[in-house]
């Protein structure tokens, strides 16, 4: 019993400290105006279903359809979870979450690639439903990660 409250302390610790930092609700100073005006429109999309659902949603909650100024985009995202470390006794000990995007962005006939890279080792957890729910949270923060940085690449393109 004492190694489990051990890992179950440890794991709430690594939570409590992740939505701590990923959510502290820090601002740049230069921070990302969702009143801008242009439309976007998603031509495809290709990879990991739940980083591109999020990444669409905020792309199209930031769209103005009646805008003249106009961005095709195309998504292409390659998610991977490969083991990281192992105990002593050859068990999975943490894995590392990596998320690659590619995304090119068409305005007037120029095409601009973004490439977005993110890294994050997530411990094992002996609950595969919690492992499960952590690993979709690290998701959608890589997924927001990735929209702000189409974001900021279209309005320098403004």
């Amino acid at each position: 019993t004492y190694k489990y409250n051990y890992l179950m302390k440890k794991i709430l610790i690594n939570t409590f400290l992740f939505f701590l930092l990923a959510n502290c609700g820090f601002s740049p100073i230069y921070s990302i105006d969702d009143n801008q005006n242009f439309k976007i429109q998603i031509e495809s999309v290709k990879g990991d279903r739940l980083i591109n659902n999020q990444i669409i949603s905020k792309l199209n909650s930031i769209s103005n359809d009646q805008s003249e100024n106009k961005f095709n985009i195309d998504i292409n995202t390659i998610y991977n979870k490969t083991i990281y470390s192992k105990d002593n006794t050859g068990a999975t000990s943490s894995y590392q979450l990596d998320v690659i995007s590619e995304v090119n962005i068409v305005n007037r006939e120029r095409i601009e690639k973004i490439t977005v890279t993110e890294k994050f080792i997530m411990d094992n957890n002996d609950n595969t439903v919690d492992e499960k729910n952590y690993e979709r949270t690290i998701k959608k923060t890589f997924a927001s990660s990735i929209t702000k940085q189409i974001l900021l690449k279209l309005y320098s393109k403004k």
